[in-house]
């Protein structure tokens, strides 16, 4: 076996298509704060030492079928209903383990939520 030398992931990111609309709709639907910022990228913050950042990729087509990530919640029912008022486009919510629906942002991603007990 070979050894172990990497020690985590320092960053997830995300393809955007205008770094400033989706920065703004990432702030207001969910309320993440900004970590920092340059022309072409930024950080988003979700928990203490948990983040992920979004790049602006020029003609960028979002890809079908696919998740980059997920978020974690503990009420998947209120998380769904808040995004729906928000006029987010959300699936039904899938039973099979872990409990979870997808969304799909202001740029075609498709992100999913999922429900950890």
């Amino acid at each position: 076996m070979s050894e172990r030398f990497i020690e985590r992931i320092d960053a997830v990111f995300l393809p955007v298509k205008n770094l400033e609309e989706s920065l703004q709709w990432y702030k207001e639907i969910f309320g993440f704060p900004l970590r920092w910022k340059n022309k072409r990228m930024a950080g988003l913050s979700i928990a203490p030492n948990c983040g992920f950042h979004i790049v602006e990729v020029k003609d960028y087509e979002p890809q079908k079928g696919y998740t980059p990530f997920n978020f974690v919640v503990k009420n998947i029912e209120e998380i769904r209903k808040k995004l729906k008022e928000k006029k987010v486009k959300v699936s039904a919510i899938k039973t099979s383990e872990p409990i979870r629906f997808d969304f799909i942002d202001i740029n075609g991603n498709a992100i999913s939520v999922i429900q950890l007990n």
